[in-house]
């Protein structure tokens, strides 16, 4: 019997443009957090600026709460200095464009950190610079992948802007708006380049967020100053003081475009300039490639895995605690604005506490929800680290030493978890401190309560990501920050606007009660807490018996 067969010859894809791959990959990778990114703050700008519309319907009552909050010091010191609350743009312009700012600026710095450094630290930058292109080449198609993301987010944000605009008695024209989401995201086009930039420099991408995280805080600390004194003129020389002298919706000052585009285009062309400079791997700050040993905490995983997140637990620790004495600093001012502020004292019929105190409590409550969404990003990020080891190979040197794969997951997440108490607790200490620098007399007994009530939504996110760990080992991180950024959206909306309960249930922060200013509900606590001890089981279980799997 005679076969007729044919050797099959291989076939090759044709890729167009081949020297645009990097920026369509890197473009094609962070299109979606780009995309949640701008629906959140989509939904956060909808929520006030709706709120407002139906708290405040007259121009009476506009007036009345300008009066009340307009020259608050605390205030401004955490959200900037108001410009014309008399209006709905004034009050859109102050109360969001700081969130705005936060959120677009940390994405922004870790996106960049992330496919600048963090490829090349991982070793897939040697893969794509097999191809048609250099270090500088392959650098400026990173960042032209980035600044489509960039595109990509103000373009959703000015659609989202116009739509707001359009409901009944806001009256945003369609050119604010525009202008409205070019000042909201210029803080991510600003971090986005400083991102870019440290990534040059510095050898690792831990040091390189942080070092990003560190410019950020610094522009912060300088506006607040500039907002909190006589010296205005500091304003001009941070980031965030440019984006605050934008103006938008209230007497847009365009000109200040011209330092926001002129700092990004010096960074962009100094990051390009410095990588095709360096080798690969290379950083103008080195790294020490040989250092004394030391030997402590390399007896047990535990211990090794103790060593190994020692200086981000510090870090965290001390951010937090920070947080917490600026926040406590301000009560007393905030305390003495609110009283004016209408329908208040309505709010203080749910508190148990005297007048002075009750105001101050409900304050700190919301402070303490702030300081619990930071917990439970600390609590991603851990986990998210937990996946890294395993990722990178590391986890494989423990395996085949006679060490369990459930007594390594266990001791992490046990560390991970007392690393949330801790972290609890220095945010109660820290919130005291700043309190009672202004003498407004709370209990630090109250305060440790508040931090006990954070730690249960924190375990809860954790175990979450210890599930999917086990489930899907790939999008463990994704899964993790998706808990929190759907609480923290949930949450946002509802403050404005009125959703289903049921879709209010989904959020772990809706079911959390706003210690100090209410009673913990210690039976929801429990439930969280038995719900994330049956998540970490359940992942312990599935990490038990499935196969390890690299990026």
């Amino acid at each position: 019997m005679e076969t007729n067969s044919t050797a099959s010859s291989p076939t090759f894809q044709t890729f167009r443009s081949p020297k645009t791959v990097i920026a369509r990959f890197v473009a094609k990778r962070s299109l979606r957090s780009a995309t949640v990114w701008a629906f959140i703050i989509g939904a956060y700008t909808a929520s006030k600026v709706i709120g407002y519309v139906k708290a405040y319907p007259t121009k009476a009552d506009q007036l009345g709460f300008a009066h009340s909050l307009g020259s608050n010091s605390g205030l401004s010191a955490l959200l900037g200095t108001p410009h014309d609350l008399t209006t709905i743009g004034g009050y859109a312009n102050w109360v969001t464009l700081g969130f705005i700012a936060l959120v677009g600026s940390t994405w922004a710095f870790l996106l960049a950190t992330k496919y600048f450094r963090g490829e090349e630290e991982s070793g897939r930058s040697e893969l794509l610079l097999t191809g048609q292109t250099t270090e500088r080449q392959a650098a400026i198609s990173t960042l032209v992948g980035l600044t489509a993301n960039l595109v990509l987010l103000y373009a959703i944000v000015a659609i989202l802007f116009i739509a707001i605009g359009t409901y009944k008695g806001v009256g945003f024209s369609a050119q604010s708006s525009l202008f409205f989401a070019l000042a909201s995201t210029s803080g991510a086009a600003i971090f986005l380049a400083v991102g870019a930039f440290v990534s040059q420099v510095m050898p690792t991408r831990t040091r390189a967020s942080a070092t990003s995280a560190g410019v950020f805080a610094l522009s912060f600390v300088l506006r607040a100053v500039a907002d909190t004194t006589s010296q205005h003129w500091i304003l001009n020389i941070t980031p965030l003081g440019w984006i605050e002298k934008l103006l938008p919706l209230v007497g847009s000052q365009p000109i200040w475009l011209l330092p926001i585009f002129g700092s990004v285009i010096v960074l962009y062309i100094a990051t390009v300039w410095v990588a095709g400079r360096r080798d690969l791997g290379d950083s103008i700050l080195a790294d020490h490639d040989t250092a004394r040993p030391r030997t402590k905490f390399l007896n047990t995983p535990l211990q090794l895995a103790l060593r190994l997140t020692r200086a981000t637990s510090l870090g965290w620790a001390l951010a937090i605690t920070a947080s917490g004495v600026l926040y406590g600093s301000v009560t007393n001012s905030v305390v003495k604005s609110l009283t004016e502020v209408k329908d208040f004292h309505k709010a203080l019929t749910k508190i148990d506490a005297t007048h002075r105190a009750g105001i101050a409590t409900l304050f700190l409550g919301a402070i303490f929800l702030i300081l619990m969404v930071v917990v439970m990003a600390y609590t991603a990020s851990a986990i998210g680290k937990v996946r890294e080891d395993e990722a990178e190979g590391y986890l494989d040197n423990f395996l085949v030493q006679p060490v369990a794969r459930y007594r390594w997951f266990t001791g992490r997440i046990l560390l991970i978890a007392s690393t949330v108490v801790m972290l609890c607790v220095f945010a109660s200490l820290g919130v005291w401190a700043g309190q009672a620098s202004q003498h407004v007399g709370l209990p630090i007994h109250t305060l440790l309560e508040a931090a006990t009530n954070m730690i249960a939504p924190a375990l809860l996110t954790l175990s979450v990501g210890v599930l999917a760990f086990g489930l899907v080992p790939r999008h463990t991180t994704l899964v993790a920050y998706c808990v929190i950024g759907w609480s923290l959206l949930i949450t946002l909306v509802a403050s404005g606007t009125s959703i289903s309960h049921w879709i209010l249930d989904t959020s772990i922060l809706h079911q959390v009660a706003l210690a100090p200013a209410v009673s913990p509900n210690w039976t929801v606590n429990l439930i969280m807490f038995v719900l994330a001890i049956v998540c970490s089981v359940a992942g312990l279980l599935f990490f038990n018996t499935r196969d390890l799997e690299s990026e």
